[in-house]
């Protein structure tokens, strides 16, 4: 769960900028006329200024205050109540001072202090001051609000992207823990029966699947891992299936030495192969051709279309998984391509190991 950051700069920074640009706004009556003086006007500017970022800071300090003790509804209505009284109470002590600075205040905001009537505020100066410091400080919580509003609302959105990506990583996690098991159900399978049809080949068949273990456990828990690393978990499954099947299995590489950098999800390739195999019927007088090759981008997984009579009992995990671990990698969609002939299935490289929809 985030916390949120109280914004603390940011809301200075605002007040710093705002400040000054609110108090020039409110004297610019006073410096078109006669009466007034430059000097004077420079004061007025100067003390209005430290009284709006005086506001600003007080309500910095209030909000600062209910975001501490966990706002709810009726701690925001105490503490618009408190920044209206204080800033009301601050804005009759600036008036105090203004008067006494430059006496063409008079007529705006009552006498000053060398006039006879000095002690006496008309009420008619005293609305108008209220409802001016009304609207000042309703201005400024507006602003402080906003800003916290954002704060808030990115602190969600940031949250809701790490669950997101917490969530995805959890989902490809499970499904790549489907695959080994998978298949070193079926290669003891086919060692099984190597041992009683041809035990002079389980042997090296266990070698075999010993360096195929060996390197598939090799990338760790890593959800991509080199096209080079995956070139080699797939020949060592295809010649693990050589020992199996002989000359009817064929399969050729055309991958260039570069792509050997990029990356795939782990076992993409061996998967695909192995659905190749697992799906076609295999004899000598018509083999199996499976071709890996790369274009434009790409690694393309081709094999001959030989449908068997029985139909193997699936799992349900091979393609679907696939394409599923993809899109969760990449956020990009396997292009699968299936015609009488030929089977194929496409998979764009990744260019580097963040390279996905996330990033």
């Amino acid at each position: 769960m985030i916390t949120l950051i109280f914004p603390t700069k940011k809301l200075f920074r605002r007040a710093f900028y705002t400040s000054p640009l609110i108090a020039a706004l409110i004297t610019s009556p006073f410096f078109i006329r006669p009466s007034s003086t430059l000097l004077n006007g420079v004061y007025a500017i100067i003390i209005i200024t430290l009284f709006i970022f005086t506001v600003f800071a007080i309500n910095i300090g209030l909000i600062y205050l209910t975001e501490k003790y966990k706002p709810n509804r009726s701690i925001n209505y105490v503490r618009y109540i408190l920044s209206y009284a204080i800033c009301i109470s601050l804005a009759f002590f600036v008036r105090f001072i203004l008067m006494h600075i430059f006496s063409d205040f008079e007529t705006r905001i009552g006498p000053s202090p060398g006039n006879t009537h000095s002690g006496n505020i008309d009420k008619w100066h005293i609305f108008p001051s209220l409802m001016f410091n009304f609207c000042l400080n309703t201005v400024i919580l507006i602003i402080q609000d906003l800003i916290m509003l954002r704060e808030k609302q990115a602190m969600f959105e940031l949250e809701n992207a790490q669950l997101k990506i917490k969530n995805i990583e959890a989902t490809n996690q499970q499904l790549r823990q489907q695959i080994h098991p998978h298949f070193l159900f079926n290669s003891l399978n086919t060692l099984k029966n190597l041992i009683k049809k041809r035990p002079e080949m389980a042997e090296e068949y266990l070698v075999k699947l010993s360096d195929f273990l060996r390197s598939s456990i090799s990338p760790g828990n890593k959800n991509v891992i080199k096209v080079e690393d995956e070139l080699k978990i797939s020949l060592d499954y295809l010649e693990m299936q050589k020992i199996r099947f002989n000359d009817a299995l064929k399969y050729a590489f055309d991958i260039p030495g570069e792509t050997g950098k990029k990356f795939l999800p782990s076992f993409s390739l061996q998967l695909l192969v192995e659905n190749a195999i697992k799906h076609n019927a295999l004899t000598e007088e018509v083999p199996l051709q499976i071709n890996v090759r790369y274009k434009e981008g790409r690694i393309i997984v081709s094999n001959n279309v030989q449908k068997k009579q029985v139909a193997e009992e699936s799992t349900g995990i091979g393609l679907a998984n696939l394409a599923e671990r993809y899109k969760i990698i990449s956020g990009d969609e396997l292009i699968i391509n299936p015609t009488e002939d030929v089977f194929s299935v496409s998979i764009k490289v990744l260019e580097n190991e963040s390279s996905n929809h996330r990033g």
